[in-house]
């Protein structure tokens, strides 16, 4: 029983020696433009637009899953504008979030403007990025190793020599049974899986031909595939190795922003204009 009351009395103590709750103040969170891009070769240029957000905004605290707060993160009253030396595309909304260029970029060498206005929060933000040039496959397929009953894929490209290069390989895949991987509708959430991804720098390879072999774990001959490889910045590069370290590669825009590299100015994210390669595979013709 002694004991017993001992411990009341130490509890007792340590509550009245807890400190009264501070009042404390948060300035209001002003949400920022978060930009991405991405080149189709032969199509066009897609511009992804969203809303920063903290956990303790309604989006981070209680927007996990939730459709409604998703959607006041995607920018959809904006005015999108690319200057280059070919003149100022508008770009034209393909859906909240997604802005599509009316005509194709294809300048190496070449700078491009991104100037985004958003009409719901009165902000601007804009961007630059010079077009590098595209790397081509020298060899790409897929193919059953059978002994590891695995799909792989085999890819090899030659570095340009004397230029510092980095490179984002990255495969996609789609269940065939769907219509296969449709360029139109690659960029709407959840249309495609990635099953690859690797970022590459040629320090120590330059100009030498790099191979690649590895295996698809999670598809099978009922899928078709796209596989991309493109020639980055290396200020992309940058922004992609942050995101990897921190876990975050394969980020939903739902996920809250960290303080990753950025070449928007008043904003955050990263506008890049790399020309991908790109190739196509029906995996079922491998049953045949």
């Amino acid at each position: 029983m002694k004991v017993v009351c001992s411990i009341l009395c130490i509890l007792v103590s340590l509550m009245a020696c807890q400190p009264e709750p501070l009042d404390v103040k948060l300035e209001e969170y002003e949400p920022e433009i978060v930009v991405s891009s991405q080149v189709v070769p032969d199509y066009l240029m897609v511009v992804g637009l969203t809303r920063s957000f903290t956990v303790l905004s309604s989006a981070g605290f209680q927007g996990e899953g939730d459709t409604a707060l998703f959607e006041q993160l995607l920018v959809d009253s904006a005015l999108v504008t690319i200057e280059s030396s070919l003149g100022v595309d508008t770009l034209f909304q393909l859906s909240p979030g997604l802005f599509a260029s009316v005509n194709e970029l294809e300048d190496p060498g070449g700078t491009y403007h991104l100037t985004v206005k958003d009409y719901d929060e009165g902000k601007t933000a804009t961007a630059s990025s010079t077009m590098l040039k595209n790397i081509p496959f020298d060899t790409v397929y897929p193919y059953i190793n059978e002994e590891e009953e695995l799909i792989k894929m085999n890819v090899e490209f030659t570095d340009e020599k004397d230029v510092p290069n980095f490179y984002v390989l990255s495969v996609y895949s789609r269940n065939t049974n769907n219509g296969g991987i449709d360029v139109n509708t690659f960029f709407e959430n959840g249309s495609n899986n990635i099953e690859y991804l690797e970022l590459i720098t040629d320090k120590e390879i330059d100009g030498e031909k790099i191979v690649r072999d590895f295996g698809l774990f999670d598809v099978s001959t009922k899928d078709s595939l796209m596989v991309s490889l493109s020639n980055i910045s290396e200020g992309y590069y940058s922004f992609l190795v942050s995101r990897e370290r921190s876990g975050n590669i394969l980020a939903e825009v739902t996920n809250e922003p960290i303080n990753y590299p950025s070449n928007v100015e008043n904003g955050l994210g990263y506008f890049n204009t790399h020309y991908p390669s790109l190739q196509f595979f029906d995996l079922t013709s491998l049953n045949e």
